[in-house]
């Protein structure tokens, strides 16, 4: 009887420590109002705004840490961290000459490579301390982006004024340019590493083993914008003028296509891949897709120009 009674104790103790003293995780999403020169912390679930941060001038791309411990802001001449689990801003790195508009962060977080067109490279830093490590050439104008292998072997750039997309082996720096017909845009890499994803007129398809285009998807429209895989690697979405589509990356079938109430800019992905988030910089807020029922399920309204998002789990 005794054993018996110590279980239930022992049992109502573990779940006091797991729902009252250990932290709840909360999804927070992350955008930068490039109007006012500023971040905010998101509550997912409510869309209320959890903190307000100064960055530097005219902020754009946003990218989360894979620990998500920390955001990274594209500011031209600084990037802004942020440490999301502090809600304060870690450190501004201000890059002299070179001048940033896309990130990515290494898999273990010590690193962080930034797209700077106007030099055409990639730039290398040091995440704690901001110091440039490393420049890569992209040999092409409109480097804008940038993603990165999962081996983080290799670089991919989608080139807007270049209508190209420059493949960097890090390594070595040796670039290869791959050319199209038309400018370059939004890109994403699946989740095993064997893809890239571009936008810009159609959807382009890359090997990483090849560097190679592999296939083309025709799209409702001419042009197409940013794109987003989402990270099971099932789907890509991509948003059009005033549309999201949604794409079966396995078949290159178009699943869904949803009416927006603004046209979109940036967008990112639900951590249970069933949300895009698209900024709308003319109309000051952010649009909120359910991707498997492919209806516009929100909007809520934000600072002046929202521009880059990113998805964290705090």
């Amino acid at each position: 009887m005794k054993s018996l009674e110590f279980k239930s104790y022992l049992s109502t103790f573990l779940i006091f420590l797991s729902v009252v003293l250990l932290p709840n995780k909360t999804d927070v999403v992350v955008v930068a109002y490039m109007g006012d020169s500023q971040v905010v912390l998101v509550e997912a679930a409510t869309y209320k705004t959890l903190a307000t941060l100064e960055t530097g001038k005219n902020p754009h791309e946003v990218r989360v840490s894979p620990d998500h411990r920390h955001a990274y802001v594209a500011a031209g001449k600084s990037i802004t961290a942020v440490d999301l689990q502090k809600r304060q801003v870690k450190a501004n790195f201000d890059l002299g000459t070179y001048s940033a508009h896309d990130i990515r962060v290494s898999r273990d977080g010590r690193l962080i490579w930034a797209a700077c067109a106007g030099a055409q490279s990639i730039v290398e830093l040091d995440s704690d301390t901001g110091k440039i490590l490393k420049t890569y050439p992209t040999e092409q104008q409109g480097s804008w982006f940038v993603e990165i292998t999962t081996d983080e072997q290799k670089f991919y750039t989608p080139n807007l004024e270049g209508k190209s997309v420059s493949v960097i082996d890090r390594a070595t720096s040796k670039v290869k340019v791959i050319k199209f017909e038309h400018a370059v845009y939004g890109i994403d890499i699946t989740p095993d590493g064997k893809q890239v994803w571009v936008s810009g007129g159609d959807l382009a398809v890359i090997d990483t083993t090849s560097d190679e285009v592999v296939a083309r998807i025709k799209t409702s429209e001419a042009e197409t914008g940013r794109i987003k895989i989402t990270s099971d690697g099932k789907r890509l979405v991509v948003a059009l003028s005033k549309k999201l589509a949604v794409f079966d990356v396995a078949t290159h079938r178009l699943i869904s296509e949803t009416e927006l109430s603004a046209t979109p800019k940036v967008l990112t992905v639900s951590a249970d891949n069933r949300r895009a988030l698209l900024t709308n910089p003319e109309d000051n807020s952010v649009s909120v897709v359910d991707i498997v029922s492919g209806k516009q399920v929100t909007t809520f309204k934000t600072g002046t120009r929202p521009d880059g998002i990113g998805w964290a789990n705090l």
